[in-house]
């Protein structure tokens, strides 16, 4: 299967894919490499260590012709199946002596949840499970032994790091995928619901430049999406009091709602407010306004409030509430009290 140009952000994708798999292969060539060595120096088994430089061959070999013809999940499904089966021949061969072994099928997981849909991670954490219960069932049989193999401490502190660093390298990349995507997902939304600018003969109600129903209907529809965004976020936010919380971050918000972390931020954007920050703050101050109003401050300290309210500290407190009230929490106190005398 070719890949198809179908799109700059697909194929940004794409790339970034098989860049991600290109530096974990490399890796792993290098750490089979230096593993045979290892074995073959301290252990002095030369079939072992002939076994996986040969696969140390086969995948650099394989890897360099399919790169660039086959489909990115073609090559994930071929090594996320291949690999555990190597990793068991290495595991039943140390399985009595090095435990570390395992480290080899770590990675397969984590691999999957990049690359392929939720399923799979599943299915692949239950394939890797499954093989470590058949080494442990099978070593339990083997009765071949190996002589040194009490030297094997170079070779799992290779294995252990070589894993880290892939497992490392696919934690980045997933990071980087998902804002790619999100950034995609957005544009495309913006796209498609972007209204064309009337040109200025058209004030008059002429359709010269061409805006029919279907594009108004379409900034309505936007419109009334990013409505209801909102009132899902007042809901969470200003309905259960979330901005209580000092530590309630949109990203807090967005997996509650269930919705992308952008259009969050554009519906409430779209409400007058500068940012999430912004509205969370101001959500705090009106809460701190009718905490003072509703309370005698001879019995409760400012710090009781603002704290309440969700802020973690007085001088955010104070530079907040000064922005958005345009005096301090002391002038405001004084004016109240003042009126109310």
């Amino acid at each position: 299967m070719i890949l198809h140009n179908e799109n700059s952000s697909g194929n940004r994708e794409e790339e970034m894919k098989r860049r991600c798999i290109s530096l974990i292969v490399y890796v792993l060539c290098v750490a089979l490499c230096l593993y045979s060595i290892i074995i073959y120096v301290t252990l002095n088994d030369r079939n072992f260590a002939l076994a996986t430089f040969i696969y140390f061959l086969v995948l650099l070999y394989t890897y360099l012709l399919i790169r660039k013809t086959y489909n990115i999940k073609a090559v994930v499904y071929l090594y996320l199946f291949l690999d555990p089966l190597f990793a068991a021949f290495i595991m039943l061969y140390f399985w009595r002596y090095s435990a570390g072994t395992a480290l080899w099928i770590l990675p397969i997981p984590i691999g999957a949840y990049v690359f392929l849909e939720k399923k799979y991670v599943y299915l692949y954490t239950l394939y890797v499970l499954l093989i470590v219960a058949l080494v442990t069932l099978i070593g339990k049989f083997l009765t071949v032994e190996t002589p040194n193999f009490n030297k094997t401490d170079l070779a799992d502190a290779l294995v252990g790091a070589a894993n880290i660093i892939i497992v490392v390298l696919l934690l980045y990349y997933n990071d980087k995928i998902r804002t790619l995507r999100m950034a995609a997902s957005f544009e495309h939304e913006k796209n498609s619901n972007a209204v064309p600018e009337s040109d200025p003969e058209v004030t008059n109600g002429s359709d010269k430049t061409g805006i029919s129903k279907e594009n108004l209907s379409g900034y309505d529809r936007e419109t009334e999406k990013y409505t209801e965004i909102f009132q899902k976020v007042q809901h969470i936010v200003e309905v259960q009091h979330s901005f209580t919380d000092a530590d309630f971050t949109i990203s807090k918000l967005s997996h509650l709602i269930k919705i992308n972390n952008l259009y969050i931020a554009k519906a409430i954007k779209r409400n007058g407010y500068d940012n999430f920050s912004h509205y969370i703050n101001f959500c705090r101050i009106q809460y701190v306004k009718q905490l003072i109003g509703e309370n005698d401050l001879s019995k409760i300290t400012l710090m009781y409030i603002y704290t309440s309210s969700g802020f973690s500290s007085q001088s955010t407190f104070n530079r907040v509430f000064k922005q958005i009230e345009g005096v301090t929490p002391t002038e405001y106190i004084y004016t109240i009290q003042k009126n109310t005398d």
